[in-house]
């Protein structure tokens, strides 16, 4: 049986006397005592997480999906695209749940044999990632008993609640697991850099900065999207069916979105920014907010503008929401990181939020000028009467409320380091 030692020279320890520091046999139990088996384990939990947050993004594009098939009368049968989707995301978020429970039970012991104290974060990553599972499990046949008693169900309804909240808290644990996977991996390179030459060591460095910042993308798009799920419920005129109706009022639906829209495009992309920031060794660098941004506009134009065909030619109008997000990337990876420049930042951010949530939004505000039928092939043309009257009223509000946005990411990742 082969065995392998680690050696290291202590003080007053020869050359020729060495001492195993750490002995390993794939066929023994003494692994547990490898530090190896505990990196081991937190790679096999970031998976489940990198699964988690990868399911939970495609289970809110199908359900994006199905509210614009919806809106456009489609036939709706249990194996429609939308509902593939769905149902195939939130299998994947089960299956990630069901590997990180495993190794984190294996981490638990771990550090219960080594006598260590758990990792608190990595504790709560969990529970939020179970608990929002959980939810995600018990929406199926909550949603089953509902259409039993009342039939067809609106936006806002406690099954649709019930699988939003479950999405939010399984992503957000998800990105916590990712975020300390990360820390903890970067803790174990710098530790390593006495034994590796300094060109390998900043070679790794660049490479495990890169990757971390696409774990970091991929943890907070479910995220983002989750929240604007839980917005739009308590916002689109959409929750009014024969035995209940759990519509707001209009102007208070239109003043929910008005405030929460900026604030959280604001407060997701600039908290990205920090995330990316504080693993990449402080190195800013542009792309992270370009990235996450054109990631959530590609959601929007497959899932809710090319559905509606009368919409398609809108695209290029869209597609416009690119400058905002790219004039934040510059302005925070490029610029000094003075309080002006990241302010202005969140307020260019804040003041985008008409346009990218389009062409969900007009349903919102139409209710409080109009309130006509918005047909799907009068959407469009709705929209842009629209915007020319209520545009010039919310901007500032919006850009006040997006600086709003910057501040609370700011203290808030401040805070948690």
């Amino acid at each position: 049986m082969k065995k392998r030692f680690c050696f290291r020279r202590g003080p007053g320890v020869a050359y020729n006397n060495p001492k195993p520091l750490e002995y390993s046999n794939n066929n023994d139990s003494s692994i547990i005592k490898s530090p190896y088996y505990y990196k081991r384990l937190l790679t096999r939990f970031l998976i489940g997480c990198i699964l988690i947050s990868i399911g939970i993004l495609l289970a809110e594009s199908g359900g994006s999906w199905d509210i614009t098939n919806h809106l456009l009368n489609k036939p709706e049968t249990f194996f429609s695209p939308p509902h593939i989707i769905l149902y195939s995301g939130n299998i994947l978020a089960i299956i990630g749940a069901t590997i990180m429970f495993l190794h984190y039970r294996s981490y638990v012991t771990y550090v219960s044999s080594k006598k260590k104290e758990k990792n608190l974060e990595l504790d709560l990553s969990i529970k939020l990632v179970i608990s929002g599972v959980s939810l995600l499990i018990l929406a199926g046949p909550l949603d089953f008993f509902w259409h039993s008693a009342f039939g067809l169900d609106g936006l806002l309804s406690p099954p649709h609640l019930t699988l939003t909240i479950g999405m939010f808290a399984g992503s957000i644990g998800a990105l916590m697991g990712i975020r300390t996977y990360s820390l903890i991996n970067k803790r174990i390179s710098q530790e390593k850099r006495q034994n590796i030459d300094n060109d390998n060591f900043k070679k790794n460095e660049r490479s495990s900065s890169s990757i971390y910042t696409t774990l970091t993308i991929i943890g907070i798009l479910p995220i983002w999207m989750s929240l604007s799920g839980l917005i739009y419920m308590f916002s689109l005129p959409f929750s009014d069916t024969e035995y209940y109706n759990f519509n707001l009022e209009p102007t208070i639906a239109a003043t929910i979105a008005t405030i929460s829209f900026p604030f959280l495009i604001s407060f997701i992309l600039v908290s990205l920014f920090k995330l990316t920031n504080e693993i990449g060794n402080k190195k800013r660098k542009f792309g992270s907010i370009s990235i996450t941004g054109s990631i959530f506009i590609i959601i929007v134009i497959v899932t809710m503008i090319i559905p509606n065909k009368s919409l398609i030619p809108t695209i290029p109008f869209y597609v416009l929401n690119f400058i905002p997000i790219i004039i934040a990337d510059i302005f925070l990876s490029k610029l000094p990181l003075r309080r002006m420049f990241i302010y202005t930042t969140g307020g260019i951010l804040g003041s985008s939020f008409l346009m990218l949530y389009y062409p969900m939004i007009t349903h919102i505000y139409n209710e409080v000028l109009s309130n006509q039928s918005v047909w799907p092939n009068l959407t469009a043309h709705i929209y842009f009467d629209m915007i020319t009257q209520i545009y010039p009223l919310l901007v500032l509000p919006a850009v006040g409320v997006g600086i709003l946005g910057t501040i609370v990411s700011n203290r808030l990742i401040n805070i948690k380091n």
